[in-house]
């Protein structure tokens, strides 16, 4: 009896803490709602499985609507967020974890067979190809720079999920795309050993599943902690790389 009760008082409190509410965008595949309007994808196992093992209960929400989120987020409505990059002024209402579960990483997407032709090391050796962007996308500032320079065949328009199959049918070379995105498309719509990608990432960036300053509390920072430290062991074991190939996506270590 002496030994439970011990027991009970090394254990930390939040492994009996109430229901952790998390918000997410949609964005297949990594969180999206099945036929029955279940949350599925690559971020939403993730969680189940951190948090199960963990012996936390959780409800995922997943929303439409990323200004809505971030409202969410600073207001409390979440004690999590889903899938965040990494922004200074984001840290006025998120704490984050050590550990990324994502390195979302931008390449040029080209058609199988130009992938010994085309190389990119820099921007400029992509002069003589006709390269697809998409109005209002964050690109990278030397990308950007590049579309109002002559010396480049840059083709936009409003429509990114369009850019792929302007590829195939050869109205472009190149297209610079998350894997992520590319490869949810590509699944998406059959267009699988058509497309290829150029091994030199255009940007990469990690990505967190954030707490929100909110609804923390003085647990928070030792459930942080344990959340970093499965995280870590399924990065070491394998079973972080089985997830994205369940999805399809291919793993870059985040």
């Amino acid at each position: 009896m002496r030994s439970l009760l011990l027991l009970c008082l090394l254990l930390p409190c939040w492994l009996s803490a109430k229901e952790l509410v998390i918000g997410g965008t949609l964005e297949p595949p990594l969180k999206y709602l099945d036929a029955s309007g279940q949350p599925r994808g690559l971020d939403v196992d993730l969680l189940t499985s951190i948090f199960g093992t963990l012996k936390v209960p959780i409800r995922i929400e997943l929303i439409d609507s990323g200004a809505r989120l971030t409202r969410d987020a600073e207001t409390g409505e979440y004690d999590l967020v889903m899938t965040h990059s990494y922004k200074p002024e984001r840290e006025s209402y998120l704490l984050y974890p050590k550990q990324a579960h994502l390195r979302h990483s931008w390449h040029f997407f080209v058609r199988k067979g130009d992938v010994g032709k085309i190389h990119y090391e820099r921007l400029a050796d992509l002069k003589p190809w006709r390269i697809g962007i998409t109005k209002d996308f964050a690109y990278t500032p030397e990308l950007m720079a590049a579309a109002s320079d002559p010396a480049y065949h840059f083709q936009e328009i409003p429509i990114n999920s369009l850019q792929l199959r302007k590829l195939i049918a050869g109205r472009i070379d190149l297209v610079p795309m998350p894997l992520v995105t590319a490869f949810a498309q590509i699944k998406e719509e059959k267009l699988e050993g058509q497309l290829d990608y150029l091994p030199k990432p255009l940007r990469t960036s990690p990505y967190f599943n954030a707490w929100t300053k909110a609804r923390a509390d003085a647990d928070t920072p030792a459930l942080m902690a344990a959340y970093d430290a499965e995280l870590l062991r399924m990065k070491q074991d394998g079973r972080l790389e089985a997830l994205y190939a369940k999805y399809g996506i291919p793993y870059v270590a985040p």
